[in-house]
């Protein structure tokens, strides 16, 4: 009776050693590609966060250059055609010089 019990408790042992390995070969594999896809997709915003970072610092750097700098303002004033009360403006284009 003892010599049986052993064998049905080595057996049911082994089974569920089987079983456990069998589950994990069908379960392990699609989790992994999974963390794989979320790690890309991980990179991908730090490297949105990155780019959004500088073009943030950037225009802060602007926005700094607006309040200290009157050359600035000008500069980017005229870009823009704009013009001072009185001024006198000639834009010339290059098609009408042809």
């Amino acid at each position: 009776m003892n010599v049986l019990l052993t064998i049905i408790t080595r057996t049911t042992v082994v089974t569920a050693l089987v079983l456990v390995a069998a589950a994990s070969l069908f379960i392990l594999p699609p989790k992994v590609a999974q963390m794989r896809r979320l790690e890309n997709q991980r990179t991908e915003l730090l490297r949105k966060i990155d780019h959004k970072n500088s073009e943030i610092k950037l225009l802060k750097e602007k926005q700094q250059r607006f309040k200290a700098e009157p050359e600035f303002v000008e500069h980017i004033a005229r870009q823009n055609k704009r013009v001072r009360p009185g001024e006198l403006v000639f834009v010339f284009d290059a098609e009408d010089a042809k």
